[in-house]
């Protein structure tokens, strides 16, 4: 949590895992940025390792996160998307909140979404910073995701009165929940969180959310710096709990994965492998968790904290009084910027991360370009578009003018899938896939075109050679901005004659985008 002379530690007090170096499968971005438009379709050089068969695809949903389906790329290449800053949701305006509120986390359920988030105040008087009340668990709920509610649960007293929405109070620093899928959790248990200590992260459990007790006062995870939001969640897939926490290495805040069966006894946190390889990075939150519409894939929005010194560009940022007020104590606060990176894996271990940030900071104005920065709120959700007739799409929740009274929560919204386009300019390219099988009888797409733009689409063996009745000759042109479009061929979109053959999906590209792919029925 940034704040000025908080009981974070900028150095491990506990011993460290062994640095892990960037795995195999870790993917290269440069790869996939360049295809040659000369002599065909060019192979990537570099990437996810590949499969040792075709991949089982099934009906699973593919997003273009990655290379790991892809084969080869000519004049086409994997762009990073951005969200776009919407309307404020959310302020930080009660006496137990704040201008430090920070680690928001989002759970939506049937018929409304949740909302838990650290209450937090400091003092800035360089004399005399610290906070000026206890660290508070709030809680909110909304349920369209626009308009949100602060109940008064009378809970937890604070200055005489349980009139408030605290569930949590007096935590050491941050705490986030996470509501428990698994089959064989008991309905008291059915919410939990890990919460940080002096020693390390202590599980927590509750029936509703809102009525909370320790699991003893051990830590169940120790090894860890943990001043940050650590997050936990049940992966069905693997049958164990998943923490993501924060620790440091070479002095650096990384972010690692630590497992566990029954959510008390946990493997020793290992460094996530993260590439490109970058020298020297930090994060602060991480914000992973499988993606909800292909859950096979583990995303991360973390936190990217740059360290920075003054300097004429430094004192030409806004509210050059207020930063050096910030900095009166410690440079840092004053100096460091925050913003918004995106990762994705697998495995849950192995990350491609792109440098290019995914969420930018924005046009300077009062309040911005600070150490507080693009912190989004742990959970996606779909929310209704405001363009009538319009699909839905994804909403992030982005903290803003941290260290002020206003602070708030930002609406900001992207596509459905749209975290990465594979990319064609007007004139044309092309994208070969690795072999697979499939499950289903028709293709969709999630594209978007120009007026002018077009794509087809072309089914071939393994070796490349096109499909009768599914080839680039047959393909019908398809344009237009669709999350699910059936794609045809002399107007005819069955392919289950194709289900379980192994096969490869090329697609000509022309002023077009596409998010993602899947066979379904």
């Amino acid at each position: 949590m940034p704040a000025m002379l908080s009981h974070q530690r900028r150095q491990p007090t506990l011993p460290l895992s062994r640095a892990q170096p960037p795995g195999s499968t870790a993917f290269r971005l440069g790869s996939l940025l360049i295809g040659l438009v000369c002599g065909g379709l060019a192979p990537l050089t570099a990437g996810a390792e590949p499969p040792a068969g075709p991949v089982a695809l099934g009906d699973r949903r593919e997003l273009f996160v990655d290379d790991f389906l892809i084969d080869r790329l000519s004049n086409v290449r994997l762009e990073l998307q951005h969200p776009q800053p919407k309307e404020v949701v959310f302020a930080c305006d009660r006496p137990w909140e704040g201008n430090t509120c920070i680690y928001f986390r989002i759970i939506p359920e049937e018929g409304r979404i949740r909302m838990w988030y650290q209450g937090a105040h400091w003092q800035l008087d360089p004399q005399d910073p610290r906070p000026t009340h206890p660290y508070h668990i709030c809680y909110a709920e909304s349920t369209d995701g626009l308009t949100w509610t602060k109940p008064n649960l009378g809970l937890i007293e604070v200055d005489g009165s349980k009139e408030n929405n605290i569930v949590v109070t007096g935590v050491y620093d941050n705490f986030t929940p996470f509501r428990d899928t698994n089959p064989a959790c008991p309905p008291e248990a059915r919410y939990k969180a890990l919460g940080q200590s002096p020693q390390g992260l202590i599980a927590w459990q509750s029936p509703d959310g809102l009525n909370w007790r320790r699991l003893g006062d051990a830590p169940v995870i120790r090894q860890g710096a943990f001043d940050s939001q650590n997050v936990g969640f049940w992966d069905p897939v693997s049958g164990t709990y998943r923490a993501y926490v924060r620790d440091f290495h070479d002095g650096q805040r990384d972010i690692r994965l630590a497992l566990s069966k029954d959510f008390q006894t946990w493997t020793t946190p290992e460094r996530l492998a993260l590439s490109p390889a970058v020298a020297r990075e930090q994060f602060y939150t991480n914000c992973i968790d499988r993606y909800h519409r292909a859950p096979h894939l583990f995303l991360g929005f973390p936190a990217r904290y740059v360290e920075r010194k003054w300097s004429p560009s430094m004192r030409a940022l806004p509210d050059r009084p207020h930063r050096e007020l910030r900095a009166a104590k410690e440079e840092r606060i004053g100096t460091a910027i925050t913003d918004g990176v995106f990762m994705s894996s697998r495995d849950g271990l192995h990350f491609h991360r792109w440098n290019e940030a995914f969420l930018r900071i924005g046009p300077e104005r009062p309040g911005s370009w600070v150490y507080g920065d693009c912190y989004a709120a742990h959970g996606l959700v779909e929310t209704p578009s405001s363009l009538p007739g319009a699909p839905p799409e994804l909403s992030f929740y982005i903290a803003e003018h941290y260290w002020r009274d206003e602070l708030a929560i930002r609406r900001w919204t992207l596509r459905l899938d749209g975290f990465v386009a594979a990319k064609a300019p007007f004139d044309g390219g092309e994208l070969l896939t690795k072999p697979f099988t499939f499950a289903g009888r028709r293709l969709s797409l999630n594209f978007a075109t120009s007026a002018a733009g077009s794509l087809q689409a072309e089914l071939t063996d393994a070796d490349g050679k096109p499909l009768p009745g599914y080839s680039l000759a047959e393909s019908d042109e398809t344009f237009g901005d669709s999350l699910d479009r059936t794609l045809t061929w002399q107007g005819k979109g069955d392919v289950v004659a194709l289900a379980g053959k192994v096969v490869r999906l090329r697609l000509k590209l022309h002023d077009a985008e596409v998010y993602a792919f899947q066979f379904t029925d």
